[in-house]
Order: C-alpha cells, then sequence, then structure tokens
C-alpha cells in the first residue's frame, strides 16, 4: 500500500443545493494513488482552509480543492501544475471557503438548477408543439379546423402548439389529437375499441405516447 504522502488528494464542495439553510455544506475528499491501492477518503469539514491543512500536515503534497461547482485550485506544495494555462492557487482566505460562502455557493447551484430545469422545460413543451402542429399541417389541417375536431377552441389549439400550455394537455386528450390529425379520421377512430385510455390523469409531453397508443389500436406503427 502507498503512503498517503505520494498520492494526489482532491477536495470538493459537498452539501445538498436545495436543503434549506444549506446546514449540510461541507469540504469532503479523497487521495487518489498511481498504483492500485484503494482511495484513501478523509474526514469532513465546514472550513475548506481546515480540510487543505488537514492533509497538509499529512504530508501530501499534491492538493486540487474546488470551492464551488466549476474549477479546482491548487492548493499543494510548490507551484502550480498546468499545461498551458497554470491553474489558480488556493487562498486560505477566499470567501467561497467560509461557511457562509459555501451556503451562498449551493444557493447559487439551486438557482442555476431550477433556471436549467426551466428552460429544459419550456424547449420541451416548445418541441411537442411542434411536433403537433407538423401532424396538423401533414393532412392539410387549420388550427380552427382541428380545435373543432378535438371539441377544443382554435385559441386552445395555438396555446398548446405554440408550447404554451402543452403540460397542461391530459393523455387522454393527446390521444384524440393524434386520431384527429390521421387521414382515416374519423371512421379510423370508430372501427377501432379506443374508448378505454390509461393514465387518464398524466399530463405533460406525452404526444409521442399517445402515438404509440393509437397505432397499437390499428395495429401498426406509422
Amino acid at each position: 500500500m502507498e503512503n498517503v504522502q505520494d498520492g494526489t488528494v482532491y477536495l470538493s464542495l459537498l452539501g445538498d443545493p436545495f436543503d434549506e439553510g444549506n446546514t449540510g455544506a461541507h469540504w469532503g475528499g479523497h487521495c487518489e494513488f498511481r498504483g492500485d491501492s484503494p482511495i484513501e477518503f478523509g474526514p469532513d469539514f465546514v472550513d475548506a482552509n481546515d480540510a487543505v491543512t488537514w492533509w497538509r500536515q499529512r504530508g501530501v503534497k499534491r492538493i486540487f480543492i474546488r470551492l464551488d461547482f466549476a474549477q479546482y485550485l491548487w492548493a499543494g506544495e510548490g507551484p502550480a501544475p498546468g499545461d498551458g494555462d497554470t491553474l489558480p492557487v488556493f487562498d486560505p482566505a477566499d470567501p467561497r471557503g467560509r461557511p457562509e460562502g459555501a451556503a451562498k455557493t449551493l444557493e447559487t447551484e439551486r438557482r442555476a438548477i431550477i433556471e436549467g430545469e426551466r428552460v429544459e422545460r419550456e424547449a420541451a413543451a416548445l418541441e411537442e408543439g411542434r411536433r403537433l402542429t407538423r401532424r396538423r399541417e401533414a393532412v392539410s389541417l387549420s388550427p380552427d379546423e382541428l380545435a373543432d375536431r378535438v371539441g377544443q377552441s382554435t385559441q386552445w389549439l395555438l396555446d398548446v402548439e405554440s408550447g404554451k400550455s402543452t403540460y397542461e394537455v391530459t393523455f387522454p386528450v393527446w390521444v384524440d389529437l393524434v386520431w384527429a390529425t390521421r387521414e382515416g379520421w374519423p371512421e379510423e377512430r370508430r372501427r377501432s375499441d379506443a374508448k378505454s385510455v390509461a393514465w387518464a390523469a398524466f399530463r405533460g409531453q406525452l404526444l409521442r405516447e399517445a402515438e404509440v397508443f393509437v397505432n397499437e389500436k390499428l395495429g401498426f406503427y406509422d
């Protein structure tokens, strides 16, 4: 087994961004070795400088620490390594390394996650609406005509196609829209036993699932 002095330590901010008050924010890490020796884990610290100091006192010369969720900083002995661009050096006085800084970092990460999910959700809703528009246009239906087929207002349909309200559409309504945008409407549906629809309470991005459902009823796939 190799000595810890020969290894490389990686420290990171740990904690749940959605933990109210960020009470679990701390720095923890492990030491990796070049050989087959197992990874060695160290204790957790509420202050980044304490984490670095603990490993230095054990004789580790190569230490990297990440104070946020971005770039590692060099906290080891001697000049920072780097190929072209040298890593920034860890500053024990960096406010991000304090408990207050950790809480702020986790809150920033929480907001970034929420914003990312919002953007992804809006993009998915827009694509779902565009998929419905392509189905409608493939059978040369106007928004008024398709809305009438499914018993909805034209504005309702335009909101769905624009992505504004696709998450509000239930699965049975998606099934109605699929039937109504087929060349065989309405005879195909009358001939098919399509009255019973599972997942009736489901809402959201379900147009593809509705297409599969209708194809199974017809006994084939588009």
